[in-house]
């Protein structure tokens, strides 16, 4: 009986806690991809917001209105924000509102308050190019 007992014991301790794995499957192979023509290649430009500290005299544009970004540090052990953030963050801003370029582009450090511990804060003018 304690044979038996501990048969039971053994088969139900082993093959309750087992998965369905099947270790000997294997995926079909990809089909090969087609490799492209010179014909069917087409390259598109990202588009590009050039930033300017002071205002353009030699090319004619239309004020777009103000754009701003902030990068801010929430946390004491994350990464001090960048102004390269910020730039990014202003081009992205920019090109939302179809601009080509940002005038007057100023970068402010934010200091620490209830919501955050310091930050960089960037603002500029969007601006479109009238003539090319």
């Amino acid at each position: 009986m304690k044979q038996w007992m501990a048969i039971v014991m053994g088969v139900a301790l082993f093959s309750g806690c087992s998965m369905n794995w099947n270790f000997w499957s294997q995926k079909a192979p990809e089909p090969a991809k087609q490799e492209a023509k010179a014909a069917d290649v087409r390259f598109k430009l990202q588009p590009t917001v050039l930033m300017y500290e002071l205002d353009i005299a030699d090319r004619p544009y239309k004020n777009m209105g103000e754009v701003s970004a902030s990068v801010t540090k929430l946390n004491p052990w994350g990464d001090e924000p960048k102004q390269a953030d910020v730039e990014a963050k202003l081009k992205e801003e920019a090109l939302k509102k179809g601009a080509d370029a940002l005038i007057f582009v100023r970068y402010e450090k934010l200091g620490a308050s209830w919501n955050r511990l310091n930050g960089i804060e960037g603002k500029a003018q969007a601006v479109k190019f009238t003539h090319y």
